[in-house]
């Protein structure tokens, strides 16, 4: 408190006190002389002189005699200078003239003495009544003057006492109200104000009209510029008014409103009075007038979550404050005092009746018009006007491109946390919202309007969404926080695309259905659903090639356990079929799930990948370590997450943060944000692997899971992703411009989808609906426009069994394992050749290795594969081998030796064992055939009789061969003999197949595209 005050609240206690003290002692007077509580006896000359007051005693004054009597005498010109006293004996004494009562003025014995009447006649009391009365009266207003005074002095030391606990005066923070935010997109266009249930949006002093500014003086304190912060004749006239149970107007000026609105609070007690008017003095002795003023007409309430007259011209009339009329100015005005009584808008949309503004509007012109601000001619002007209303609130509508929006506020206050150092907690969410709204900054979005609304447009009316199981979950009811239902249509879907060149978001779709309220559930980072196959280019196959795993190595996709999955061993493989050995590129194309599974597990390791995907910007908390979380995508993304992680593959392996804003300026214009400097980009993967998995990802959309994906004259590689149980389909993919992530299920994951919905056949064409406009008009080009060569990247045509390079041998085989040619990184190509395939000669008839006696029209040459001992294949069982690898052939006899014609003899022909070119030449007779068949019956009795295992449905097949031949040849016609033969040999060489390690028949070649299905729980693309 400053001194000058703090001394004058002091002088004036001091004087209460010291009045009050002096009051006391007089009626203690008054008091005894109406109790007669001074009693009056009569003299006695000889006691009196006899007497001495102790003070007189203490003086040490010499003793009188007893007969001698003091009589002072005083001088009326040198009244109050000396004591001039004479003593009298008691003689003299008695002398005297006791009737007069005169006192002896001896002062001058040149004058007269003239003696003063030492007593005074007794008067008549009056009646006692009367005098009871009369006591009691006086002894009333003694009761009240001392309340009074108690009572004064009382206030005055609380006053004092809330004085002292005032808070202090800080003027910067008075000068210096809430502001709205203000967001625009990519283009510098706004998209919306901020704020956070206040609007607000500054304006200084000298772009307030003087109309504006005067209709409000005139209004709320007409002596503003007259008074020093308190205007006692305007306090007076309250005062007065509220006696007389009328309102004209408040006592409180400007500037005391102005430290009640920023520094006090508005509860209407004495100690909040005392409070404002000292600051509202304090605060006019230190600044200006003007300051006063732009502070209060940029702070003041005027309804509908307005402060300020800016806010609010805008808000009802659409108009920047230099565009307000006479009477719009009076209006605004008007609504200080009672901003919900004279709201203009609900008086006119709502409550059909707009007296009460016009009255109050009316007035203020009248005010304005006495205060001489306007003339008689603008005055009837202006109550002739008519103004026009919005109808709808700018403040209540929803902002456009709400998704994004609401995403970029949190990105910000992202950045701003950790800027800053606050730890992640809700309560610091809230400080940084709260600043955000309330402190006037810009920020500036990378939402391209265009593409945002294409895509929310698209997934709106997008009629193709799966169906789900039970249409029961079609409708997800929820309760919002204001006590309102809401039906939400099920599924719902989410889409996100990011410009992996800059690294900057173009479009954030949380929804189906554009959101009719702030705040609604945005899937796009606040759903982190499984992704399901679209993990796989990122966790598996990204980091194998690093690694040194190429599109051509050869994965195991049979049956058979994987050391470290977990559970069975392998993932359930669904309506795929064991299609054998294939290369890594197969597996990305046609999404098989052991192919990645076994690639994780032989190549990559979890710990390896969850790194991986760490770098690539996904959240650690929602990576499952272990076989599905990584190789079938049961962890959890954001779409967000996976178009930025998908980003890093089309722009060469780096990772580049994904933004949704590029820079956040205060209310002064400072630079608080910039992301071109705060970006954390990063290469994730080798330059040579981002090529490669665009190069198969492409493949995948030309070809394999992801077709539906494809957009005419323009490249796109992606990859689908069905979760587990139909829970969801995803679909992730890229173009020369963008990369684009598309979820669609369920809110609340555990209601699934239809059985056979996937993400080839639901995700893509949806992605590909929105990508397809977003394209229009735009050239193609390469995703990653980059020579191979220059990259380190060679081409190799290898072995598909092997993975070596390939032999003769290798381009023979008609099992369906033909070599491929594609790329290597230089330094991992294979430098060694095939030592799997080889080229025997195999009797055609039999499919089994040529004997000497199979003819020579039926022996051919054909490519096998060794399955030796030490190979890589034989941990898996035989009929697992023989379903994958039909022309397999189980021998540790060296390849060189097979090459040399040195055969096993165990793997001869045995449908030409015996002498058949001995019994061709008596083809034709009965007599030739007839040995011969009974040959062959017996080598098949023999065979039957010393091979245990044999099935029944073996037995009997061959038991009735051997019956039809034995018919046969008692009939004796060569033909039906030849005939029965071969039936019988064929059903021989069958039952020999299957259990001796003979070399099986030819079969086609699988389906290269196998339709995913179900998968135990898991995923499949």
């Amino acid at each position: 408190m400053p001194d000058r005050i703090k001394k004058w609240v002091q002088g004036s206690l001091c004087a209460v006190r010291n009045g009050m003290r002096k009051f006391a002692f007089r009626l203690k007077a008054v008091w005894e002389r109406l109790t007669g509580s001074v009693k009056r006896s009569r003299r006695k000359p000889e006691e009196e002189t006899d007497h001495y007051p102790s003070d007189i005693e203490d003086n040490n004054e010499p003793e009188l005699p007893a007969d001698t009597a003091r009589v002072h005498r005083v001088a009326p010109e040198k009244a109050g200078s000396s004591d001039h006293t004479k003593l009298f004996n008691s003689d003299e004494i008695k002398k005297a003239d006791t009737k007069s009562g005169l006192k002896l003025n001896l002062e001058d014995e040149d004058e007269p003495f003239v003696p003063e009447p030492l007593f005074v006649e007794r008067v008549a009391l009056r009646p006692f009544p009367l005098a009871v009365l009369f006591t009691s009266v006086k002894f009333l207003i003694i009761i009240i003057l001392l309340i009074g005074c108690a009572g004064l002095g009382a206030g005055l030391g609380i006053a004092r006492a809330y004085v002292e606990t005032t808070p202090s005066l800080d003027t910067a923070k008075l000068t210096k109200s809430d502001r709205t935010s203000f967001i625009y997109d990519k283009n510098g266009d706004l998209i919306t104000s901020f704020a956070n249930l206040e609007y607000r949006d500054w304006a200084d002093i000298e772009d307030i009209p003087d109309m504006l500014k005067n209709a409000v003086i005139a209004v709320e304190d007409v002596r503003f510029y007259k008074h020093e912060g308190l205007d006692y004749k305007r306090l007076f006239s309250a005062v007065i008014n509220t006696l007389r149970n009328s309102y004209a107007h408040g006592g409180s000026t400007i500037t005391q409103q102005l430290i009640k609105n920023k520094i006090l609070t508005s509860e209407q007690t004495y100690k909040r009075k005392i409070q404002e008017a000292y600051l509202a003095l304090e605060l006019e002795r230190m600044t200006d007038k003007d300051i006063i003023l732009e502070a209060y007409l940029n702070d003041v309430y005027l309804g509908e979550s307005n402060y300020g007259v800016k806010t609010a011209s805008q808000d009802y009339f659409g108009k920047a404050l230099d565009e307000l009329t006479v009477r719009e100015c009076a209006m605004l005005a008007g609504l200080i005092n009672k901003p919900y009584t004279y709201n203009p808008r609900t008086n006119m949309y709502k409550r059909k009746d707009m007296t009460s503004t016009d009255e109050r509007t009316d007035k203020v012109l009248r005010d304005m018009y006495e205060a001489g601000f306007i003339t008689k001619e603008q005055l009837n002007a202006a109550l002739a006007e008519e103004v026009k209303i919005l109808e709808v609130s700018a403040q209540k509508q929803m902002y456009d491109m709400p998704y994004f929006v609401e995403y970029a506020i949190r990105d910000v206050i992202d950045h701003l946390l950790l800027q800053r150092g606050m730890l992640d907690t809700i309560a610091n969410r809230a400080q940084l919202e709260n600043e955000l709204s309330t402190g006037g900054y810009r920020i500036y979005t990378t939402v391209d309007p265009k593409i945002q609304h294409i895509v929310q447009e698209t997934l709106s009316a997008w009629e193709q969404y799966p169906a789900l199981a039970d249409p029961a979950f079609s409708l997800k009811i929820t309760t919002n926080a204001d006590g309102s239902v809401q039906e939400i249509v099920q599924p719902q879907a989410s889409a996100v695309v990011f410009d992996y060149h800059t690294g900057e978001l173009r479009a954030v779709v949380g929804g189906r259905d554009t959101p009719t309220r702030k705040k609604e559930l945005n899937r796009a980072y606040q759903s982190d659903m499984p992704i399901g196959s679209s993990i796989k280019p990122l966790a598996v196959y990204g980091p194998a090639l690093d690694l040194g795993v190429s599109p051509a190595t050869i994965i195991h996709n049979m049956e058979g356990e994987i050391e470290g999955y977990g559970g069975k061993g392998y993932p359930s493989i669904g309506s795929e079929r064991w299609i054998g050995p294939v290369t890594v590129r197969r597996g990305v194309v046609s999404s098989l799930n052991v192919v990645a599974a076994r690639t994780l597990f032989e190549y990559v390791t979890p710990e390896v990948s969850k790194e991986y995907l760490v770098n690539l910007g996904v959240d650690p908390s929602r990576i499952n370590m272990d076989g599905p979380g990584l190789a079938l995508g049961t962890s959890g993304f954001t779409p967000i997450e996976a178009a930025a992680a998908y980003g890093a593959i089309a722009s060469g392996g780096e990772y580049k943060e994904p933004f949704s804003f590029t820079k956040v300026l205060d209310a002064e214009g400072n630079v608080i944000l910039d992301s071109a400097k705060i970006r954390k980009n990063r290469q994730v993967f080798k330059k040579s692997t981002a090529y490669l998995l665009v190069d198969m990802l492409m493949d995948a959309v030309k070809s394999g899971t992801g077709t539906e994906a494809r957009i005419d004259g323009m490249t796109v590689a992606g990859k689908t992703g069905t979760n587990s149980d139909y829970s969801s389909v995803y679909f992730a993919g890229m173009t020369p411009y963008y990369t684009a992530a598309l979820w669609i299920g369920h809110d609340d994951y555990t209601p699934k989808l239809k059985r056979e919905s996937t993400g080839g056949r639901y995700a893509a064409p949806l992605w590909k609906a929105f990508m397809e406009k977003i394209h229009e008009g735009l050239a193609n080009a390469p995703i990653i426009d980059e020579s191979p060569g220059n990259i380190g990247l060679v081409k190799r045509r290898v072995c598909s069994v092997s993975g070596l390079l390939a032999t003769d041998a290798c381009e023979l085989d008609s099992s369906g394992h033909t070599p491929v040619t594609d790329w290597f990184v230089e330094e991992y190509a294979p430098t060694a050749s095939c030592d799997m395939h080889v080229v025997v000669s195999v009797c055609g008839e039999s499919g089994q290795q040529a004997s000497t006696n199979c003819p020579e029209f039926k022996i051919e040459q054909k490519s096998v594969v060794l399955i030796s001992s030490d190979s890589p294949y034989i941990e898996f069982e035989r009929s697992v081998l023989k379903d994958a690898i039909s022309n397999a052939v189980f021998t540790d006899i060296p390849i060189e030796q097979y090459r040399g014609g040195n055969y096993d003899p165990s793997g001869f022909c045995t449908l030409h064992g015996f002498n058949w070119s001995y019994a061709s030449d008596l083809f034709g007779t009965a007599v030739g055939l007839i040995s011969e068949a009974e040959e062959l019956i017996r080598i098949v009795k023999a065979y039957m009789n010393s091979t245990p295992g044999l099935t029944w449905s073996e037995t009997s097949s061959l038991n009735a061969a051997i019956n039809n031949l034995e018919y046969e040849i008692i009939v004796g016609n060569a033909s039906s003999i030849s005939s029965a033969a071969s039936q019988l040999t064929s059903a021989y060489n069958a039952v020999v197949a299957a259990h001796q390690d003979p070399y099986p028949t030819e079969t086609p070649d699988v389906s290269p595209l196998p339709s995913p299905g179900p998968t135990d729980g898991f995923s499949f693309g």
